[in-house]
This record gives C-alpha cells, structure tokens and sequence, in this order.
C-alpha cells in the first residue's frame, strides 16, 4: 500500500498541503498547552489540577463547537468541490451563528458558576479555588474563540490550511508573552498566578480571531460575503444545515462528555493522578497531530472528490489515508513506550510521584496510540468527510459511553487501579471501534453525496 502512496501524486500533494498545516496549528495549539502546563506547575499542585479541572470543561464546549463546524465541514468541501459558492457562503452564516449561541451560554455559566462545575470532578477545596479563579477569566474568551473555531475550519474545508495555522502561530507567541508577564508579574504587570494564565489566553484569542477576519476581508476567497449576508435568514437551508449538522454535534457533545467522565474517574484516584493525566494529555496531543492533520485533510479531500461525483476515487484516498494514519500511529506510540522519560524533562518542578505516574501514563497512551490514530482517520476523516454522519455518531458513542467508560469506572471503583492501568482499561473501546467500523469502510456504505 505503502508504494501506491508514494506514486499517487494527487493523494500525497492534496494530503501535505491540507495535513501540514493542521498539524503545525495543532501542534502549536498543543504546545501552548504544555507551555501553560510547564508555567503552572511552578505554582503547585494544587494549581495544576485546578486549571486541568478547568479545562475539562472548556473541553467539552470546544468539542461542541468542534461538532458543529466539523459537521458543516462536510458542506463546505461537498459544496466547493461542486463550486456551489454561495452555499458555501450560508454554511459559514450558520456555522458562525451557532457556534457563538453556544459560546454565549458556556460563558456565562463559567463566569458565574465556576465553582460548582469544578466541584462535579473533586472535592478538593484548594483545587476547586485555583479552578474556578481560572475559569472565571478565561470564559471571557469563549466567544471570539467560537468565532475563530468556525472561520478556521471553514477555510481549511475550502483548501486554505495556511492562514488558520498563521493566526495560531501569532497567538502562540502573544499567549507566551502575557503568560510570562501575567503569571509570574514581569515587565511591570501584577503576578496574577493561574488568573495570569487567563488573561494570556483572552489576549491569544482575540489575536487569532482578528487574523482570521483580516485574511477573509483582505483577499475575499470563497468565504468573503458582506456582514449583512452573514446575518440572512434562509429557513430552507438552515433545516438542511440542521439535519446534517446535528448528528456530528450530538456526536461530539457526548464523546466530549465522556472524556469530562474519564477526567472525573481519573480524579478518583487522587490529586497527583489528576495533575499527572494533565502534563500526560499535554504531551501526547503534541504528537497526535499527526491524526488530526491526516483527518482533517482526508475529511476535505474525500468530501471534495465526492462533491465531484468521483466516487471510486474518494474510496481509494480513504483506504490510503487509513494506512498513514495506522502506520503513523505505531512510530508514535514506540516513541511514548520507549522513551517516556525524555518528553518530562520539559517539567522540571513534577513531585516524584506525579512524575512516575505521568511516565507510566504516557507509556499506556503508546500502547493505544495505532488504534486511536486510525479511528481518528476513520471516523472524523472518513465517515464524516465521506457524509456518513449517522452510522459515525452511533460509532463514537456506543463504544465510548457502553465499553470504554464502564471499563474505566470498574477497574478504578472496584479494583483501584492506578492511573495507567484505568488509561488502558478505557482504551478498550478503540479496538471495538476499528472492529466494527472497517468492514463497513471496505464495503464502500460510507459515502454519502450531499451536494
């Protein structure tokens, strides 16, 4: 397979110029995680786990908005492919209007109820106090967040990865900046602590929402329309929005959820395993960009090639994008199983304990690693680029909610497992994943015209 890979020039030139891209910007934004990570464990524990608490909830509303617009991803391809621009145009209406309606509704409750959504994960008062001072601040960043979530997806859907991976690399370096100057009190700022993280995140999101808007109205691509446009109303098209949209959503929405779960049954197991699962996370999503390039890049091309009605074309780029994704996943995974050590050195501060756990964590992420790439490909790049919404919303969730988290939740309330055994207990459910889902990839059910 591997052969026909190399000598499929449309494949590899459509792959790095789309994949590249999304995984710089993934790798960045991963990045600026760890570099949050790497500031905050300078102030403790204690803070570590608050904001890792935090962010499971900021999580979850990114993996709505995520459904949202992956799922008017599918549009957006189908229809460029089709060169249906001005329904190109209404998806980015929609999708802009939703997302920040949701937006709107996860600020305020992390604004004014911070405290009590930190307590659903512990019981930790000095965790939930760190949390929630985080919370507050950050959740005045949700909206212009949604915005860019929705303005950034659409142009990497209609073949422009680059300027979405610009904006993140200039918010890269302004969170870096406040960060150092808001946390720790430099260059004549207040030391804020974990608020200081915030406000660095505000100043990021707000720089990155302000390029995304200046590329579309300076060079006026396909998603150029004028802002009395993006606030029309087309009944017709917002039902068809809907219908396509809603199964990706609901489908994000629970996986999401399902992941604050595992973070809640993680947190079970005590304070240092949920500081240790937060620096683990922060280092493995710096190496699984490579899953969320090949995805997002299989999504556009296959929804193109389907928008062209080259259907037996799409079915060869996804097999081709499965093999990269599986392949991809076994070095990586070697990587984290070999040598763990190296990436934590990068945590200086670490108490010996979460250092070891975090270790043992980063091992059990490498084992799973080929299986949770693939089912990336499979199911964001594949079933959703290829329109099969349904049958991907039933994949996700039936082997997250009925295998993966009842095997976490046993093994740590029954038979107190550490950390890295409940990490292998839940990944259980990416095995079921690639077992049900491929047959109904190779018998061709996936592909599904919109346009």
């Amino acid at each position: 397979m591997w052969r026909k890979i190399i000598k499929d020039k449309e494949f590899t030139s459509s792959m790095t110029k789309i994949a590249v891209p999304v995984m710089l910007q993934s790798l960045i934004t991963s990045s600026l995680n760890t570099l949050d990570t790497f500031m905050i464990t300078k102030l403790g524990t204690n803070s570590i786990a608050g904001v890792g608490l935090a962010n499971q909830i900021f999580f979850f509303y990114s993996f709505i908005l995520f459904g949202i617009n992956t799922g008017a991803s599918i549009l957006f391809a189908q229809f460029y492919g089709a060169n249906e621009l001005d329904r190109v145009k209404k998806t980015l209406n929609y999708s802009l209007k939703f997302s920040i309606v949701v937006s709107i509704i996860f600020n305020i409750l992390a604004y004014f109820i911070p405290e009590y959504l930190i307590s659903l994960f512990t019981n930790d008062a000095a965790v939930i106090a760190e949390g929630a001072k985080y919370m507050r601040v950050v959740s005045l960043s949700y909206i212009v967040t949604g915005m860019s979530f929705a303005i950034g997806i659409a142009m990497r859907s209609t073949g422009n990865a680059r300027s979405p991976f610009i904006a993140s690399f200039v918010s890269f370096f302004v969170n870096a900046f406040f960060n150092y100057c808001f946390i720790f009190g430099k260059f004549g700022f207040p030391a804020l602590g974990v608020k200081g993280a915030a406000v660095g995140t505000i100043f990021a999101r707000f720089t990155e929402c302000f390029v995304l808007i200046y590329v579309i109205r300076r060079y006026r691509g396909p998603l150029y329309a004028k802002v009395k446009d993006l606030f029309s109303i087309d009944k017709d098209f917002r039902k068809y929005f809907v219908r396509v949209v809603t199964p990706v959503t609901i489908e994000e929405t629970l996986w999401s959820l399902a992941q604050v779960v595992y973070g809640a049954i993680y947190a079970k197991i005590g304070v240092e395993a949920t500081a240790a699962i937060q620096v683990a996370q922060a280092i493995s999503n710096m190496l699984y960009v490579i899953a969320r390039g090949v995805s997002s890049a299989s999504a556009v091309i296959l929804g193109i090639k389907i928008g062209e009605n080259k259907l037996d074309r799409a079915h060869d780029m996804a097999l081709k994008s499965l093999t990269v994704g599986f392949s991809s996943g076994v070095l990586l995974g070697s990587i984290l199983i070999f040598i763990p050590h190296i990436f934590l050195r990068v945590f200086p501060d670490l108490t010996p304990g979460v250092r070891e756990s975090a270790r043992l964590a980063l091992m059990a992420f490498g084992l799973t690693y080929p299986f949770r790439m693939y089912n990336s490909v499979s199911i964001v790049g594949v079933f959703r680029g290829g329109g099969d919404v349904k049958y991907s919303m039933f994949l996700e969730l039936f082997c997250s909610w009925f295998v993966g988290i009842p095997c976490a939740a046993i093994g740590v309330v029954f038979f107190g497992v550490p950390l890295w055994g409940a990490l292998l207990l839940s990944s259980i459910d990416e095995v079921v994943k690639l077992a049900i889902g491929t047959p109904r990839i190779l018998k061709k059910k996936w592909i599904k015209r919109l346009a």
